[in-house]
């Protein structure tokens, strides 16, 4: 008889050992293996899996201990891959997965206590058990199947053994695939020495069988930190092995090397590094000058990071979730948070398992896909009460929180495929509260006090790497990636690859994948030669530019790879921190003016720095042609005689057929408009003969030359047709151009300096050249027509090379010259003043009430509305000194949840009150106090002293507004109403009387009120009125030359503005404004790439401020010269979305643009497919407004600095970009154009709430900028409603102070006035419209030159009243008529009297 006791032990310690043995089996079969995902790899496995003890679950109550930590000399791995090492008391116990089959309790003595010998004698190596290296070699075995390219390569190269006397030390995953790496890389003659990147994920039978094959390896699985670094150093610091070439994934080698062996580092000839952490170290070192040997970024290949998180992840999902949980995904309910290339995957895989996917997105590009995909884009609190499984692949930080887990139902599933174990907020799950059940291996329930019990994988760790296998196949394009970059770098001949981070070429990555199509039996189809000829590629490769990465709409790995919670392929965007802060940004001594210093405009805005080389070669082609004809002496030493002899030789060269000759002495004069700087040993050297040698030209007539041959240029067709089928315009197709365009530039830029200093004869040849500049000089248009005509060809697509910077550039500048009478160049802003003045005069009008460029000018900054922040802790420190609060708790509140001050668009928290801010703020403008409502305590008369004693504007008050003021008053008094009459006030109390008083005092009339009434005059009588005298002035003569293509001419300005503006996004189908800014050859450096990046931010801020400064010159003169001009400019602009554009422009972190050197390059280098690779390189750096060594004419004159990538970065140390500044008051000063009494424009503010965007604006501590802001919010206050006035009254304060009052206007009151009713937005706008028709068909349409069309005078007194001088043979033919026609016909006296 069995004793029960005895028997049910018997029976547990059977189950345990059945346990144990399924274990071992499964272990023995799944052969895991880790691999650095390239979505994946910025931190490291941080959970140990052991074998459950026992069948039966476990409740254990979770222990809090306070954790300390203490730094060793060595960095940890926990310090360093944010806690991706560290070992959590839940997870100590409970690593197991099939990395290894070999149970690793067998023997608890560590591998650096023993010693082994392998069958080869040799010691050399340190793994868990030697013995295990027969099953191994079957892993191997096995992985070699399924790395069949890898396989192809080693025998392709085995002859030949490229990597012979190569001695690479290696830092990755141990696992079979990896062993099939390394022992392609022995076979190819390297002697390799390796150790693991990961304490968990090593093989130890992988790593047995490569040190019994006589491979130096130093890893076992479960390694402590110490041991780890123990390893690293085993392999670097041996006897008589010295390493020439470095393999790592994740930097950790790299860094042991540089930082313990800087002296064994620097003789290393190249690193291959293969993980995002690795890039960025490199980066850093790069960055900072320290990186003194080349280096490979294979993590980028294009290959291997499609494979890596798209492919392989649609499989692993699967694995590791039916490994862990056995569910059924059948109408399932699952949300994948994020639809980067991993989220696509795992979307994949489990819709076709037939569960309902659910999708979460930041990026509207990404959740546009996952809509196209047949996904819903939801918001995870729309769902989380419903769904199954949580799924979270964003590379952020706390995508399920607490609280949400909270709210998941029974039995929900929770995982992560993204960074590590930040996605998921596991540590709020560590509470007394909640009880942690460990079911299986990697599997725990844990249990809230209701009973509901949530299932957590991998304790929020990814999934993937702990729960599942990788495939092989993927694997081996990781591998194969890294044996052709460590076969490319070790045989680079010297100079190749300087001491930088380099991408994998494209060839090469091309080469990998083709190595893996043998395996799918697929066939490629070639090229034929015309077919290549006509894509412009070779017929063997590269298919694709260097630039290219995944074809991804974003890739967030390389715009964040610095970011510890972004390594996924969702487009986590970074929001733009005010970081100046909105109160302590500093006073910008900013000057508003025409334009920049004459230095500044030359060097800073006329040439990118990728046409560098070119000053070189202008230089030669000029002295080629000086050569000739003078042999033994320098320009700068001939008599003027010689100068202008050669010159005019260049002159005549210039009408030569051959395009080449032509271009080469085009080439020699810019030459000479450059200075000759070659001869020159300073900067202001080169600025004298610069103006010299431009004068010069301009005497012999090269200005009109170059006209014609721009005309040439423009209308050839063979240029523009070429270019349209590029696929991609580059710097090469504008050459001819933008060399005529730059000796234009610099001659209108020049002439516009006057020089008291100048020679007379120079004054007389730049009033000539002034005159010379707005006549007509080709097909009867002036300079300035043409120009907008190539703008118009180059928007219409039909010459996509026409360089739009350098046109745009000379378009400003010819319109801006002084003015000349009968000249198409308006002047600038001063001369504006003055002609404004003049016709005043003419009018009759009283003069203006002050000289607003003076006014503005003499104001001064004031410090903006405070942060939210900033407001509550200052109201916290009041409440606790004063005990009260002089803030209403819900305006607090508003404040807790938004702050409106942030400048990303935050367009899910958008409502009604969105732009509601915090304007009781501690920091006031002057003349307010702190309170809404001041006590009656008396401020002490010294915080007086420095506010203002006046206002800066007289008040001003229109006609119209007397006359409404009357006659409402009218009739509220006597109830009737006089019209216009302003003069009658009988019956009307005292106050309205003196009110009427004040009114005229301030009454201001303007000129376009005299030119309205004028010509409502000349539609009542249009006979009677006479012929209007039009003074053909040169505003005159502009208009009548940009009339007939007007509208053109805007909505190409504006398609441009669109294209350059930092907030626009890419498309496929915008125009490319580039295309004199792009190299030939992309960039394949770090500091290639910051350089290019640098160009392309200049390149369009440029661009900005010439079409803004262009905009605004064109307005201005053209509402001074007739309103009716202004009119027809404006409403165009506004028909092509001029003012959302503009305020589109301003919804961005405005500060940081006009300090230019903080801004980043992610947002600004999307337009012809060169973001990525920029990215790539620079997502971590930011840009300068300007690189002032590469400045003309510094660049040329000195010996330039080795540039650095931290030089480049740091930029100059001015306070802002003075371009910048400048486009965004111009753009502002637009926007208040078009809306100024405009109500169904000031509408469109209201209605694309601009309120929020422009108080950002605010932040920027510069008076004009200032002031255009609030005079555009005190447009729209009274559509704001009543709440918005009373939460801003800082706002309302400044504008009160800053903005000229309109005496009857009660803006502040929302009292709007009689002409701001809704209904009547439309009807304004067109009858605005009819008058402009009319005014223009009055006075530029040609059709009233016809007699035919001209009136008739019908008038029966007029035409009886002329005298009529009849023919002589009159008289006798009208008998005959009357006796033919009359007398001769019967006439019926009964039908006519009826």
């Amino acid at each position: 008889m069995s004793d029960p006791a005895l028997d049910a032990k018997l029976e547990v310690k059977q189950a345990s050992k059945e346990v144990k043995e399924s274990e071992n089996v499964a272990e023995k079969y799944s052969a895991m293996t880790v691999s650095k995902n390239s979505e994946m790899n910025m931190g490291e496995l941080s959970c140990a899996f052991s074998a459950v003890p026992t069948h039966k679950p476990v409740k254990k109550q979770i222990q809090f201990v306070e954790d300390k930590q203490e730094f060793s000399r060595f960095p940890t791995k926990t310090g360093r891959r944010s806690l991706s090492r560290s070992i959590s008391q839940s997870s100590t116990d409970s690593y197991s997965s099939a990395a290894s089959y070999t149970d690793s309790s067998d023997d608890e003595t560590s591998p650096r206590d023993k010693t082994q010998v392998n069958s080869k004698g040799s010691t050399d190596f340190c793994v868990k058990n030697i013995k295990q290296a027969e099953f191994g070699r079957r892993e191997i075995e096995i992985a070699e199947q399924d790395m069949s390219a890898l396989i192809s390569l080693r025998k392709r190269a085995q002859s030949e053994k490229p990597l012979a006397g190569a001695k690479i030390v290696g830092c990755t995953h141990i696992t079979a695939q990896t062993a099939v790496l390394i022992e392609t890389l022995v076979a190819l003659g390297a002697q390799c020495r390796w150790t693991a990147c990961n304490i968990y994920s090593t093989q130890n039978e992988v790593a047995a069988a490569l040190s019994e094959t006589g491979v130096a390896v130093f890893a076992w699985k479960g390694e402590s930190e110490d041991d780890f670094w123990w390893c690293i150093d085993r392999c670097v610091n041996t006897e008589g092995w010295q390493p020439n070439m470095i393999l790592d994934d994740g930097g950790d080698l790299t860094h042991w090397m540089y930082k313990k062996y800087p002296n064994v580092f620097k003789k290393i000839r190249g690193i291959v590094e293969e993980s995002v952490t690795g890039v960025h170290r490199l980066y850093q070192l790069s960055k900072a000058g320290k990186l003194c040997v080349p280096a490979m970024n294979v993590n980028d290949s294009v290959t291997k990071q499609k494979f890596d998180n798209l492919y392989c992840c649609r499989e692993s999902i699967l694995d590791g979730l039916k490994r862990t949980t056995d569910v059924m995904f059948g109408g399932k309910q699952v949300v994948v948070c994020g639809y980067g290339e991993v989220g696509k995957g795992c979307c994949a895989a489990l819709k076709a398992l037939g569960s309902i996917v659910y999708v979460t997105e930041i990026d509207p590009i990404c959740g546009l896909q996952a809509c196209m995909d047949g996904f819903r884009v939801v918001k995870l609190n729309e769902v989380i009460r419903h769904v199954d499984v949580i799924i979270t692949c964003t590379g952020n930080k706390n995508v399920v929180t607490r609280d949400q887990l909270d709210r998941m139902k029974n039995g929900s599933i929770v995982c992560n495929m993204g960074h590590s174990n930040t996605e998921i907020d596991v540590a709020s799950l560590r509470t007394p509260e909640l009880t942690w059940e460990r079911v299986r291996s990697q599997v725990d329930h844990v249990i809230w006090p209701d009973g509901k019990r949530v299932i957590l994988l991998a304790e929020g760790r990814l999934l993937n790497l702990s729960c599942s296998t990788v495939p092989t196949f993927v694997l081996s394009i990781t591998a194969t990636t890294q044996a052709l970059a460590l076969i490319e770098l070790y045989n680079a001949p010297e100079g190749r690859y300087k001491q930088d981070v380099y991408l994998l070429p494209k060839k090469m990555d091309e080469y990998v994948a083709s190595l893996h199509l043998a395996t799918f039996d697929a066939h490629l189809t070639e090229l034929t030669d015309e077919q290549a000829k006509y894509l412009g590629l070779n017929k063997n490769g590269p298919f694709k530019p260097n630039y290219y990465s995944s074809g991804l709409p974003v890739n967030n790995k390389q715009r964040g790879a610095m970011l510890p919670n972004k390594s996924r392929g969702e487009f986590t965007r970074n929001p733009r921190k005010d970081s100046e802060g909105l109160s302590e940004s500093p006073d910008l001594e900013f000057e508003y003016a025409d334009t920049d210093k004459w230095a500044a405009e030359l060097s800073g805005e006329l040439y990118s720095y990728t046409e560098g080389p070119e000053f070189a070669l202008n230089r030669k082609c000029f002295e080629v042609e000086f050569r000739t004809h003078v042999s033994d002496k320098k320009w700068i030493d001939l008599d003027a005689a010689q100068h202008r002899a050669h010159a005019m030789r260049l002159l005549d060269s210039l009408e030569v057929i051959a395009r080449e000759k032509r271009l080469k002495v085009a080439r020699a004069i810019l030459y000479l408009a450059q200075g000759t700087f070659a001869e020159c040993s300073s900067e202001a050297e080169v600025q004298y003969w610069m103006r010299y040698n431009i004068f010069l030209l301009l005497d012999v007539g090269t200005f009109s030359a170059l006209v014609e041959l721009l005309n040439m240029e423009i209308d050839n067709s063979a240029a523009c047709s070429s270019a349209v089928r590029k696929p991609a315009i580059s710097l090469a197709d504008s050459t001819d151009l933008r060399v005529l365009l730059n000796i234009m530039y610099l001659m209108v830029e020049t002439i516009q300096q006057d020089d008291p200093a100048d020679k007379p004869e120079w004054k007389i040849i730049r009033e000539t050249f002034r005159a010379e500049l707005g006549s007509p000089l080709f097909n009867n248009e002036p300079i300035s027509v043409m120009l907008f005509g190539m703008v118009t060809k180059f928007c219409s697509g039909h010459a996509p090379h026409f360089p739009m910077k350098k046109v745009l550039l000379l378009l400003w500048k010819s319109i801006l010259v002084r003015v000349v009478t009968w000249s198409f160049t308006l002047g600038g802003f001063e001369q504006l003043q003055s002609i404004k003045v003049h016709k005043r005069e003419e009018l009759g009008l009283p003069p203006l009430p002050e000289d607003s460029i003076r006014v503005i000018r003499s104001m001064r900054a004031a410090s903006p509305p405070a942060s939210a922040s900033d407001l509550i802790e200052q109201q916290q420190k009041r409440a606790r000194r004063e005990h009260k609060s002089l803030i209403k708790q819900d305006n607090l509140d508003a404040f807790n949840e938004k702050d409106p001050y942030k400048a990303d668009d935050s367009r899910e928290d958008e409502d009604d009150n969105d732009d509601n801010d915090n304007s009781m703020e501690a920091e006031t403008f002057p003349l307010e106090r702190d309170e809404v409502m001041p006590p009656p305590i008396p401020h002490p008369p010294s915080e007086r002293v420095s506010f203002p004693k006046g206002l800066p504007w007289a008040p001003k008050v229109r006609e119209k507004d007397i006359e409404n003021f009357l006659e409402s008053s009218r009739s509220k008094f006597i109830g009737y109403t006089l019209g216009s009459d302003t003069d009658t006030v009988v019956g009307l109390p005292r106050p309205i009387h003196e009110s009427i008083k004040t009114l005229k005092q301030h009454k201001y009339v303007s000129i376009a009120e005299i030119q309205i009434a004028k010509e409502e005059e000349f539609q009542k009588t249009p006979l009677s009125g006479g012929e209007e005298e039009v003074e053909m002035s040169s505003t005159e003569l502009l208009y009548q030359g940009i009339l007939p293509s007007l509208p053109q001419y805007m909505i190409a300005l504006l398609k441009i503005l669109l294209a350059a503006a930092p907030t626009s996004k890419a498309k496929t189908d915008s125009i490319n404004i580039l295309a004199d800014v792009l190299p030939e050859e992309m960039p394949t450096t770090v500091l290639q790439s910051m350089k290019l990046g640098v160009d392309v931010n200049r390149h369009k801020e440029i661009i900005v401020k010439a079409i803004s400064a262009i905009l605004l010159l064109l307005l201005k003169h053209f509402k001074l010269n007739h309103i009716y001009q202004f009119e027809y400019m404006a409403q165009h602009l506004v028909f092509a979305n001029c003012i959302p554009l503009i305020l589109k422009f301003f919804n961005q972190n405005i500060m940081s643009y006009i300090t230019a050197k903080n801004r980043c390059v992610h947002g600004l280098l999307e337009e012809a497919n060169i973001s990525k690779l920029l990215f790539s390189h620079c997502s971590h750096f930011s840009f300068p407004g300007s690189i002032s060594v590469l400045d003309f004419p510094y660049c040329v004159v000195h010996e330039l600095p080795e540039l650095t990538a931290e030089s480049l970065e740091a930029g100059d140390n001015n306070q802002f970009c003075w371009r910048n500044l400048f486009s965004c008051i111009n753009l502002l000063r637009i926007l208040n154009k078009l809306t100024k009494w405009k109500h169904s424009r000031t509408m469109m503010l209201v209605v694309f709430k601009s309120a929020p965007i422009l108080k950002r604006a605010l932040k920027v501590k510069q008076a004009m900028m200032q002031l255009y802001v609030l005079k555009l919010l005190k447009v729209q206050t009274k559509y704001l409603g009543r709440q918005w006035r009373k939460s801003n009254m800082k706002t309302m304060s400044a504008i009160y102070q800053k903005v000229r009052h309109r005496l009857n206007d009660d803006w502040a009151y929302g009292n709007a006035d009689l002409d701001a009713r809704p209904w009547d937005f439309q009807a304004e706008e067109c009858a605005l419209r009819a008058n402009i028709e009319r005014f223009n068909s009055r006075r530029y349409d040609k059709s009233h030159s016809n007699p035919d069309f001209l009136p008739v005078d019908n008038c029966l007194q007029s035409v009886l009243g002329q005298r009529v001088d009849l023919p002589e043979d009159f008289q006798m033919n009208y008998d005959l008529w009357l006796e033919r026609e009359v007398f001769s016909k019967p006439i019926s006296w009964e039908e006519l009297l009826q």
